[in-house]
This record gives structure tokens, sequence and C-alpha cells, in this order.
């Protein structure tokens, strides 16, 4: 256990000294921007003593609080264990967790380890941005998506046709305050 915290510091402290892109990545998607609070740490690499900033992130210990359903798949923020892979996309989007058969993500193959990167064309870094930009679409237009999968680290563009009527756009939100999950419709945009 003791082992495994030391290595996790050293990746940290990688991140923080500039020294590893995938720990530097993961470090910035744990939350760590720079207003939060820092704390030194020294390390020793390459026979040397070194003190380095290292950036604290932002874990409540909730873990997933937000859900949608989109197209029959599941999207999120990226949850702890991928950020911890030590590897996310630039500007790394919305995750896919999960995909529901027979539904338009199963069918056009926007299956879970992806990213969506954009939609048609516009990024999509998060899901507030993501769901401005799907939100406009209507029953049966066809959409592509551009996703980065999780173990290839490769793009690559897809195309569905949206089933508003058996597979509308709905979120599930945790009220942290009494752990219970709300669900809504999101409704479309119809004018443009």
């Amino acid at each position: 256990m003791a082992e495994a915290a030391g290595q996790e510091a050293a990746v940290k402290a990688e991140a923080a000294a500039g020294t590893s892109t995938a720990a530097a990545t993961a470090a910035a998607a744990a939350g760590a921007e720079a207003a939060e609070p820092t704390v030194q740490l020294t390390i020793f690499r390459g026979g040397q003593v070194l003190d380095v900033p290292l950036v604290l992130g932002k874990e409540d210990g909730m873990g997933t609080d937000r859900l949608v359903h989109w197209c029959g798949a599941q999207l999120q923020a990226s949850h702890r264990a991928v950020r911890e892979l030590g590897w996310l996309p630039d500007a790394h989007g919305v995750y896919i967790s999960r995909w529901h058969h027979g539904s338009p993500s199963h069918r056009y193959g926007l299956y879970a380890l992806h990213w969506i990167l954009e939609v048609n064309g516009t990024a999509t870094p998060d899901i507030d941005t993501f769901l401005n930009v799907v939100r406009r679409l209507k029953d049966g237009d066809f959409v592509r998506v551009k996703v980065c999968h999780l173990e290839t680290t490769q793009p690559k563009v897809l195309t569905l046709k949206l089933d508003l009527n058996y597979w509308p756009t709905w979120e599930l939100r945790l009220d942290a305050k009494t752990c219970a999950w709300t669900r809504h419709l999101l409704p479309q945009i119809t004018s443009q």
C-alpha cells in the first residue's frame, strides 16, 4: 500500500515537474487548476534531490454526480478510475461509460470507453457544451461524432441517425445532501 502511494506521489511529482505528459494530463483532468492550492514535494530523481510544486486536485469522494443519456449512450465526465490511467485526450470531452442494445449508439458503433470530442465539428470539452450542441438537433437528423478510444487513443468519426422518439436525451443528477438521484428529460430546441 505504501509502495503504491509512493508511486502515485512520483507520478504526481513528474506531472508537477513537467516530465511526464501523460501524468500532467491526468493531473489536469483531476481538476488541477492554477487557482488551486499547491504543496511542495521533495523527490529524488536522477541522483538529485528536487523540490517541486504539486497542484492538489479536487476529489470529494462522491464520484459521479451527473449522467446524461443520449442516443442510448451513457455519458459523464471522466470518472476517477479513467483519469488515474494516466492518459486523457486534449480537451478530453465527454466520456461514454455505457451503451444500450438496440439504441442508435449500438447500431452506429458509439460504444463505451470512448470520449466524444466533437459533434458536427463543434468541440465538446464538457457535458454542458455537449448538451448545448445536441439539443439543437432534431429527430431523424444525421450527426457526425468525433470520438477517441480509451485503449487505442486513435480518433475516428462516426455518423449516427437520431431516434429521439425512442431514445430521448435525459439526465440524472445526484443531490449531494440527500444522496437521491433525479431524472429529467432534456427538451430539444426546435427553432434555430
